[in-house]
């Protein structure tokens, strides 16, 4: 890899989010050479590049890497669908390729009488696809298909068995009809036009229909919890998760034989990003993004109409570029003048499918179109907003590395103290510091300051690394005053600081008694925002999670014998402190692995 594409690659990397996805490795021409996914795309890809040790064939890869890309994806899920279906329909040269390779399976209503709810594979293949009725899925665990098929088939009572409908004669229904499991469609004890209304029911629910039934789910385990009756309770809570289950793993598959687009937009203030994912005979083929500008600004951000008619107007030019099928969440104006355009240059009817469920490959194309945008003006902003903060305030240098401090409490209990750094406009998320208080006691925030600045300026000081180009206080002059005095005692000269105080957004200097006051839309002002708004949302998270494993504690390490596994069966069985709290000595000795001493103990915990 030369220095040319090392410099394009490590100017990629800097905007690449932090959020699941796949990504895909692309060689000198194009090809795609490798496919992986990732729950953090940002730390993922940045690793090939890191110079740490790597084996033989990622050495080989990375120096053929000319280019990268990415799709972003709801959740992890979808990451490795998408993975697994991109790998077996691109089949890249450094991926592994099972030849036996199974695809994912699906959960499937048969086509026949009586249908039966199955677990099948290669459903959209031809030979199979007239087996059935509707397909949902894949499901990356094969045992999460087989929870939601037990699930449906017991509460919807579907028969179970392969008998060939209709029967010659009725015949004596066999185990499950009689623990009420099946309705028993072969002695003739439901008719068909019944027991396919139940399918009906059953279909709407695995197309995504459930929130009113785990609304009422919810309630039935709240009263179970409410009376003390924690097993049922929790059976109900185990049916709501395989509920939830159904919808986040259907989303993304791509059937076989598809030739289409499917189109994403976001914008803001005129501008606008369009992201088409291109399929080609089944195939994710590429990705492709646009800016437009709407000189005259007239249309609001949630109407997106015109801006898409006139897309397809300026894009859909040839022929070749024109699919069988363009899915997208907006409402076309002139939608019969734009099919006759289409028509009439590719010389065949196409389809414009709406799909407003803001689910699957629609919203994977938004939130990729939404990212592009934010990466655009992030590029365009920030670099503007860091040199108009040296000019502004006479900085000697650019602060391209700023270190930004806050504070969180509650009360004065756990307080604890938060840093953020900022390199090049970008948030470096693996040098974020928190602080816990060691010499502060109450609520003292100018303390709280203070003692953390010390803490990290004394270790930059000791271990003679790099100091910011900016200190940024979140506070005023009291929290200001603070952090200088930190630096003082260290020895530290010369080093730029400021607070930024939430009220009315002043910006506090040293040796300057008035707080300077910047316009609303003045860049440096917004990224000052953008990056005391990031230590806030940094600090307030962690303290958070901190005090939840304080409160934990305190309630329940503290009881004598009770160690973290014990706390994590109580939680298994109980669901939540409240209900433990609640819970009888006879249910809590009946749980396994909790002796009656320890039992007693927590009993007597809450029972004093």
């Amino acid at each position: 890899m030369n220095q040319e594409i090392k410099d394009y690659i490590n100017g990629k990397l800097k905007y690449i989010p932090d959020k699941s996805g796949v990504y895909f490795m692309k060689d000198e021409k194009d090809n795609i050479i490798y496919i992986g996914k990732a729950k953090s795309l940002k730390k993922r890809v940045a690793s090939y590049f890191s110079k740490s040790n790597k084996d033989t064939k990622t050495t080989a890869l990375v120096e053929h890497i000319a280019d990268l890309d990415y799709i972003i994806t709801e959740n992890e899920v979808e990451a490795l669908i998408f993975e697994a279906e991109m790998i077996r329909k691109h089949k890249p040269h450094y991926n592994i390729l099972l030849k036996d390779q199974k695809s994912f399976p699906f959960v499937a209503i048969t086509n026949e009488r009586f249908p039966r709810i199955i677990k099948a594979r290669n459903v959209i293949n031809k030979e199979n696809a007239s087996k059935f009725k509707n397909y949902y899925g894949p499901y990356v665990e094969s045992d999460k298909a087989n929870d939601i098929i037990k699930f449906m088939t017991d509460n919807f009572k579907f028969r179970r068995c392969k008998l060939d409908f209709p029967l010659k004669r009725p015949i004596r229904p066999c185990l499950y009809y009689h623990i009420n499991k099946c309705t028993a469609p072969c002695a003739n004890l439901i008719t068909e036009e019944d027991y396919d209304k139940t399918v009906e029911e059953a279909a709407m629910i695995l197309d995504g229909g459930i929130d009113k039934l785990v609304s009422n789910l919810q309630k039935e385990m709240s009263d179970y919890a409410n009376k003390l009756e924690f097993e049922k309770a929790k059976d109900i809570r185990d049916k709501i998760d395989t509920l939830k289950s159904i919808n986040v793993e259907q989303n993304v598959y791509i059937q076989e034989n598809d030739d289409m687009d499917i189109l994403g937009i976001y914008g803001e203030k005129g501008n606008y990003i369009i992201v088409i994912l291109s399929v080609k005979d089944g195939r994710l083929a590429d990705r492709k993004d646009f800016s437009l500008k709407d000189s005259s600004n007239l249309h609001s951000e949630s109407d997106y109409s015109d801006i898409v008619s006139a897309f397809f107007s300026q894009y859909y030019i040839y022929a070749n570029l024109i699919p069988n099928t363009i899915l997208t969440e907006i409402k076309i104006n002139d939608i019969t003048v734009i099919k006759d355009y289409l028509k009439k240059i590719s010389g065949k009817t196409v389809q414009i499918k709406f799909d407003e469920t803001k689910k699957g490959l629609i919203n994977i194309a938004n939130n990729n179109a939404k990212h592009l945008f934010e990466e655009k003006i992030l590029v365009k902003e920030i670099p503007l907003g860091i040199n108009r903060l040296k000019e502004i305030f006479k900085l000697n240098k650019t602060p391209n590395i700023i270190e930004s401090f806050d504070i969180a409490h509650i009360q004065g209990s756990y307080t604890m103290a938060g840093m953020v750094r900022f390199v090049n406009g970008i948030s470096d998320n693996k040098n974020y510091r928190l602080f816990n208080m060691k010499t502060v006691e109450g609520i003292d925030d100018f303390a709280s300051i203070k003692e953390a600045v010390y803490r990290r300026y004394k270790r930059l000081k000791e271990g003679n690394l790099k100091f910011p180009d900016l200190i940024l206080i979140d506070g005023g002059r009291g929290q200001l005053n603070a952090a200088i005095e930190a630096l003082k005692e260290l020895e530290i000269k010369g080093q730029p600081i400021m607070a930024l105080a939430k009220k009315f957004e002043e910006i506090y200097l040293p040796n300057r008694e008035e707080p300077v006051l910047l316009e609303d839309n003045e860049p440096a002002r917004l990224f000052l925002q953008k990056v005391r708004d990031e230590t806030h949302r940094f600090v307030n998270t962690s303290h958070g999670k901190k005090r939840s494993r304080e409160m934990i504690k305190s309630e329940l390490e503290s009881i004598s014998g009770l160690g973290r596994s014990g706390i994590e069966k109580l939680y298994s069985h109980f669901i939540n402190i409240e209900n433990i709290r609640n819970a009888s000595l006879e249910s809590i000795r009946n749980i396994p692995g909790i002796s009656y001493k320890v039992a007693n103990n927590i009993y007597e915990h809450f029972h004093k």
